[in-house]
């Protein structure tokens, strides 16, 4: 009787908690994504979180039931009631079983299939990767420095002089990582390693010297590093003393503007030559 009602209580307070997850998950307020990888990884921490909540309740209930129900006065010495879980095979194997389905299912899914669309997503022959729009992202202490060579521009700059990521909304951008130092004549292999991270596409990758890496990915939503923080490059491996100041904002606009701000840079940048 007993096993019974902790039962029902435990799908009560798990129906209560899934309910209650629901609304963060439908509000977002713990995360800004802005990309098509972002909703992927979203997408993946929002199904485990309702998958282990019920699991959650379970471990966190049997405590408090325990502490309840099986707790001594001081002086009282309680008959030890027996330890079915121990002896009973079908709890035992219950319980093994559904640990091992957990895990299997997680790395099914999301893990298998997550990583097999992103794989999906990188492969340069796909149709949505035929019209990117590339950009070269160079990587050194402690700058990064951005170009776009279909339209001829080897830096780009905002008001202030600062380095800058501009994109298109829901147009998918070719990322072409390196690390090296353009300005100054050396061993390519002499810049260290760094990590190019946009918190708020969900992504990091290792930008590596002597190493070209690919980074296909659609910019989702219209933003900007002065509406949300985390639209920025920032280096997310310490690379020196500068690491900590190491970022450049990113606007993402949509196509009118960022043809606009084209036009602007390329103008920009012949009057400077």
């Amino acid at each position: 009787m007993e096993s019974i009602v902790f039962g029902i209580v435990w799908i009560v307070l798990s129906a209560i908690v899934e309910w209650l997850a629901r609304i963060p998950i439908s509000h977002d307020p713990l995360y800004y994504t802005a990309s098509n990888i972002g909703l992927m990884v979203e997408h993946a921490f929002d199904f485990i979180l309702v998958v282990l909540i019920p699991i959650f309740v379970f471990v966190v209930l049997g405590f408090v039931w325990t502490m309840v129900r099986f707790r001594v006065k001081k002086g009282e010495k309680p008959q030890l009631p027996k330890h079915w879980a121990r002896s009973n095979r079908w709890f035992v194997g219950v319980w093994v079983i559904g640990s091992v389905v957990v895990n299997l299912l997680f790395v099914l899914h999301p893990t298998t299939t997550a990583t097999e669309h992103f794989f999906a997503l990188e492969q340069p022959s796909a149709p949505q990767n035929r019209h990117a729009v590339v950009v070269d992202v160079t990587a050194r202490q402690w700058e990064w420095i951005f170009s776009y060579p279909q339209y001829h521009l080897t830096q780009t700059l905002n008001a202030n002089g600062q380095d800058m990521l501009e994109l298109p909304v829901n147009r998918t951008v070719k990322l072409v990582l390196r690390s090296y130092d353009p300005f100054h004549t050396y061993d390519q292999y002499a810049d260290v390693i760094h990590s190019f991270w946009v918190p708020s596409w969900g992504i990091k990758e290792d930008v590596i010297p002597g190493e070209t890496r690919i980074l296909y990915i659609k910019p989702t939503k219209i933003t900007s590093f002065a509406q949300n923080p985390m639209s920025r490059v920032q280096c997310a491996e310490v690379c020196g003393p500068g690491h900590p100041w190491m970022e450049a904002p990113l606007n993402v606009v949509s196509a009118s503007a960022f043809q606009h701000w084209i036009a602007q840079q390329q103008a920009l940048q012949s009057s400077s030559s």
